[in-house]
């Protein structure tokens, strides 16, 4: 399993078609840090989906110094393999959220799965971001296509 099928089933179950979901937010809206995923519900809350793909690429992260601070964002959710869960409980701070990825027992066009394992509430100090806010990343969002269409020819699968 790699990021892709991590991210690709994480927003699948966060639900692409009702949440602004932004893959790799690294410039241009303001954070110190790279972000894997950045979700936007109705409310203009964030959430920091933060993807690992094995407990050492997870122990890295809490040795970085920004430790995923950010006033936009509002709460911090970790991807991993369901096949790391037992030994990243422990490493996971409670107020964090924990998605876990599974391969699917069905054979599907799409062989992975994410399923809640811990549901975190946002930050008690937390108000969301502006329209503004939203519109830079959706602009973000928005400039990524241009570059896959350039890097495949004119095409975009969906």
């Amino acid at each position: 399993m790699h990021a892709g099928h991590i991210e690709v089933a994480v927003s699948k179950l966060i639900g692409y078609r009702s949440h602004i979901i932004v893959p790799n937010v690294s410039w241009g809206w303001g954070l110190n840090h790279e972000a894997d995923l950045i979700v936007v519900d109705k409310n203009q809350k964030v959430t920091e989906i933060e993807i690992k793909v094995s407990l050492s690429d997870l122990k890295r992260d809490f040795q970085k110094p920004n430790q995923h601070r950010s006033k936009k964002i509002g709460r911090l959710v970790y991807a991993i393999p369901e096949s790391i869960l037992e030994k990243a409980l422990p490493l996971i701070p409670k107020e964090h959220g924990i998605i876990i990825v599974r391969k699917n027992t069905i054979e599907t066009w799409f062989s992975y799965r994410a399923i809640w394992q811990r549901r975190c509430r946002y930050r008690k100090d937390y108000a969301g971001i502006s329209n503004a806010e939203v519109h830079d990343l959706m602009r973000l969002a928005t400039m990524r296509i241009w570059s896959l269409k350039e890097h495949n020819n004119g095409k975009v699968r969906s």
